[in-house]
C-alpha cells in the first residue's frame, strides 16, 4: 500500500472549509454515563455485542505483555507505537483507566497522546489546521464529515485494505453489519473513518414513589397518558398546601413528551417525519396523528397546575428544577436516565422518606408500548482515522491494535475488565461487577476501573449489558428491562452532503424555534388551540421549510443506504 500524499493548500483549505459543515446526526458527549451510580453485585445477561469469530488465524503472532499480565489471545499484531490528537479530556479519561493500561501491557502497543483542547468542537477546528499544515499526529478522531471529505482528497488512508489485510476482528464486525459498513462507507468506496458504537439509552419517568404512595397511588395502574393524567391530579390534590408545588416538573426543552402521543419523529426510505436533522433524540414531528393530542394534553397540564409554568415558559433552569425536585415541590420528571439515582443521592438530606423509582413506559390505548427515542447506534461525530503520512508499518499497528477491541477478550477487557479483579462469573457463564463504591470516589488523576462506555476511550463496539450494569440498582434493573426493543425506537444514522447540510442548517435555524414557540404559545393560552388554528400552524410550518425539510432528509437516508 503506498503511502497517501497531501494535495496542495489550495485543496487542503477547500477541504477545511466543507469540513465545518456540521455532519447532523451525531449526538452530543454526555461525558459520562453514569454520573452517580455504582456498580452492583449482580448478574447480569452477558452480551456480546459483535458477532466476530473466535477462531482467527492468526499468522505470525508475537503479541508482547508486562510482568503480570496476560499474553492477548485477540491481538493479531507485533506490537508498537503511535502518536494520537484528541480532546485533552478524552485523554484525561484514558490516563485513568485500568482497563486500558492492562490493554497496552497484553498487545505491546504504546499510544502517545497529543492534546488538544478541551473543548470537542475547538477540536475539529484545530485538527482542520493540522491537516492543512501538515502536522498531524499519526492518528485522529474527527467528525465523519471530515473523516470522508479529508480521506477523499488523500490525506487519510483508506481503512478498508488495512482490516481486509489486518484486522479480522473489524472486518468479521463490518461483514455482520451491514448498515455500518454502508455507514463508514464513502461515495468513492473507501472507508476513511471508523465509527464507535453508543449506547442505545433514552430517557426515563422517574417519580417520588414516597409521594405516590401518601397520595394512594398505584405506580402499576398508570399505563396510558390518561392514567398518567389522572395521577398528576391526585397529587396535585394532595399536596395542594405545598407552595408552588407541581407534580411535573424539568429543564431545558418542555416539549419533550412527543412519543408518548405517537408524534415522535421518523424516517425509513419510504418517507421522513419531522425534525431529523441535528434532533434525531428528541425530534418531533406536527403532522403526526397525536401531535394535536400532544399539545391538548399539554395545555390541560398547564391550566390545570399540573406542570410548572416557568418551565413551559422556558424560564426554568437546571439548578431550579433540582431545587424543585429535592424539595418537595414536585414529583415526577421525564430525563436522562442516571437522574433518579442523582436525586436520590442528595433528596435524603431534605427528607428521611425521599425514594425516587422508575416507571415503565406508557401504553397507548390498545396496551402497545409507546417507543420512546434514543439518539443513533454510531457517533458520526468520532471517526478514528489515520493521517495518510504514517508509515505503512505504523498504519498496520494503529489497525491492529483497533482489531483488538473488536476481539471478544478486547470487548471483554474494555467493558468489564479482568475477572476476578473487576468482574466475577455466575456459575452459568454470566458475569457481573464488582463494586467499585471506592473506586468511583477516587480523585481525577487515580488510576480506576470504570467502564463509562459512551465515553471516547478507544473505537470499539458497545456491550450493552455492560454499560448499564456499571449502574446504581435502579438504574441499572430499569435499563435493562426498558432499554430494549420492546419499548425504543432507535435513531438512524445518516450522511448529508454539505449541501444539504448547508440547506439544512439555514432552514432548520428559523425553523425549529419557530415550531417550538407556535406549540408553546398554544400550551399556554396565548393562541387559541382549534382545528382551524392548529391547521393555519401547520401551513406556516410547512412553508416556512418543514416540508422541503422532510424532502432533504429523505434524499440523504436513501444515499446513505442505497435506497
Amino acid at each position: 500500500m503506498k503511502r497517501r500524499k497531501i494535495l496542495s493548500i489550495f485543496l487542503a483549505l477547500a477541504m477545511t472549509m466543507a469540513s465545518l459543515t456540521g455532519c447532523g446526526s451525531g449526538s452530543e458527549d454526555t461525558g459520562s454515563g453514569n454520573d452517580t451510580g455504582t456498580a452492583q453485585n449482580t448478574p447480569a445477561e452477558e452480551t456480546n455485542v459483535a458477532d466476530v469469530s473466535e477462531d482467527v488465524e492468526e499468522e505470525g503472532e508475537t503479541s508482547a505483555s508486562a510482568e503480570g499480565s496476560e499474553v492477548a489471545d485477540g491481538y493479531v499484531g507485533e506490537g508498537g507505537s503511535y502518536s494520537m490528537y484528541l480532546r485533552a479530556t478524552f485523554i484525561d479519561w484514558i490516563n485513568d483507566l485500568e482497563w486500558y493500561k492492562e490493554a497496552e501491557k497484553r498487545t505491546g502497543v504504546t499510544v502517545e497522546y497529543q492534546k488538544g483542547s478541551d473543548s470537542e468542537e475547538d477540536v475539529y477546528s484545530e485538527i482542520d489546521q493540522l491537516v492543512l499544515s501538515g502536522t498531524l499526529t499519526d492518528c485522529t478522531m474527527c467528525r465523519q464529515a471530515q473523516a470522508n471529505v479529508y480521506g477523499a482528497q488523500g490525506a487519510f488512508y483508506d481503512l478498508k485494505p488495512l482490516i481486509e489485510q489486518y484486522a479480522p476482528h473489524i472486518q468479521a464486525y463490518l461483514d455482520s453489519n451491514p448498515d455500518y459498513t454502508s455507514l463508514v462507507t464513502n461515495s468513492d468506496g473507501s472507508i476513511y473513518g471508523l465509527l464507535v458504537e453508543d449506547a442505545l439509552k433514552s430517557s426515563f419517568i422517574f417519580y417520588r414513589q414516597d409521594h405516590f404512595d401518601k397520595a394512594g397511588i398505584d405506580v402499576t395502574s398508570v399505563k396510558t397518558i390518561e392514567d398518567f393524567t389522572d395521577a398528576l391530579r391526585k397529587l396535585k390534590e394532595y399536596y395542594s398546601d405545598v407552595p408552588n408545588y407541581y407534580p411535573l416538573q424539568g429543564r431545558e426543552a418542555v416539549i419533550r413528551f412527543q412519543s408518548f402521543f405517537n408524534a415522535a419523529n421518523s424516517i425509513s426510505a419510504e418517507a421522513s417525519h419531522g425534525f431529523y436533522f441535528n434532533n434525531v433524540d428528541v425530534g418531533y414531528d406536527i403532522h403526526a396523528d397525536g401531535a394535536y393530542n400532544m399539545v391538548e394534553t399539554m395545555k390541560t397540564w398547564y391550566d390545570e397546575g399540573l406542570i410548572n409554568p416557568e418551565w413551559v415558559a422556558g424560564a426554568f433552569s437546571e439548578g431550579d428544577w433540582e431545587a424543585a425536585m429535592w424539595e418537595g415541590r414536585g414529583s415526577v420528571s421525564f430525563d436522562f436516565y442516571t437522574r433518579p439515582a442523582a436525586f436520590n443521592l442528595e433528596g435524603k438530606n431534605y427528607d428521611p422518606d425521599y425514594n425516587m423509582a422508575v416507571m415503565d413506559y406508557l401504553v397507548d390505548g390498545n396496551g402497545n408500548p409507546l417507543k420512546v427515542q434514543t439518539p443513533p447506534k454510531y457517533n458520526q461525530r468520532r471517526a478514528t482515522v489515520i493521517n495518510a503520512q504514517a508509515s505503512e508499518e505504523t498504519a498496520k499497528t494503529i489497525i491492529q491494535y483497533i482489531d483488538y477491541f473488536y476481539s471478544e477478550e478486547g470487548q471483554t477487557l474494555a467493558n468489564w475488565g479482568v475477572e476476578d479483579v473487576s468482574y466475577e462469573k455466575t456459575a452459568d457463564g454470566n458475569k457481573y461487577l464488582i463494586s467499585y463504591d471506592d473506586e468511583l470516589a477516587k480523585p481525577d488523576g487515580e488510576m480506576e476501573w470504570s467502564f463509562l462506555s459512551d465515553r471516547y476511550t478507544v473505537c470499539k463496539p458497545m456491550d450493552s449489558t455492560a454499560f448499564f450494569s456499571f449502574n446504581a440498582d435502579m438504574v441499572r434493573d430499569a435499563a435493562l428491562k426498558l432499554f430494549t426493543d420492546d419499548y425504543l425506537q432507535y435513531g438512524v444514522n445518516i450522511i448529508y452532503t454539505d449541501e444539504q447540510s448547508e440547506e439544512l442548517t439555514s432552514i432548520i435555524a428559523s425553523l425549529k424555534e419557530s415550531c417550538d414557540a407556535g406549540i408553546i404559545s398554544f400550551i399556554m393560552g396565548r393562541t387559541e388551540l382549534n382545528e382551524e388554528n392548529w391547521q393555519a400552524f401547520l401551513d406556516e410550518m410547512d412553508a416556512a421549510g418543514y416540508t422541503r425539510m422532510e424532502e432533504i432528509q429523505l434524499e440523504a437516508y436513501k444515499n446513505t443506504y442505497g435506497n
